[in-house]
């Protein structure tokens, strides 16, 4: 991807140079009075401004872009997994509450936070990445209890095991 973008820069840096000789040569006969004002143009303080600025917008337009998606991106991670937290939170204090639309619920919390935070609205393979969010971490804390049962079954046998080996001697017997 890196690449694609290097190769389209340098396509369009080789077209805003050539420019003005393909066109001084395609007039004819008076290509070198075209050709001569495009230069003199060109290299005055003012014309080496303009090209360098459009360079450098160029070149700002293809690296800032990939920045600002990568923001945009922990950004909605962000505010996915605190927007679980939020309706987790809500569900929990009531219990009436059967959560079948979480999903809705924590899509709309996400909504408004990246709204109130100067952000635009989520796109639908956001909202989509957000659900997915959901979904994930709504499996790894269920399958973290489920691994802390587990040890604390097998934590409680064995010491169920030790007890009742050790205190079989010290225990009347009827």
């Amino acid at each position: 991807m890196k690449h694609r973008k290097t190769l389209m820069l340098s396509a369009a840096l080789g077209v805003l140079f050539t420019a003005p000789v393909a066109l001084a040569q395609a007039t004819g006969a008076s290509a070198s009075g075209i050709l001569d004002t495009i230069l003199a143009s060109v290299f005055t303080p003012s014309g080496i401004a303009t090209v360098l600025g459009g360079i450098g917008t160029g070149v700002a337009l293809f690296w800032g872009g990939d920045w600002l998606s990568e923001r945009r991106k922990r950004r909605v991670a962000l505010a996915a997994y605190h927007a679980y937290n939020v309706v987790e939170d809500i569900a929990a204090e009531n219990p009436a509450d059967n959560g079948w639309d979480k999903a809705a619920r924590g899509l709309q919390v996400v909504d408004e936070w990246m709204r109130a935070n100067g952000w635009r609205a989520l796109k639908p393979h956001e909202q989509a990445v957000v659900k997915l969010s959901f979904s994930a971490i709504h499996g790894e804390q269920k399958a973290a209890a489920k691994a802390a049962q587990s040890t604390d079954a097998a934590a409680l046998a064995a010491a169920h095991a030790v007890t009742s080996s050790g205190l079989a001697p010290v225990l009347a017997r009827p």
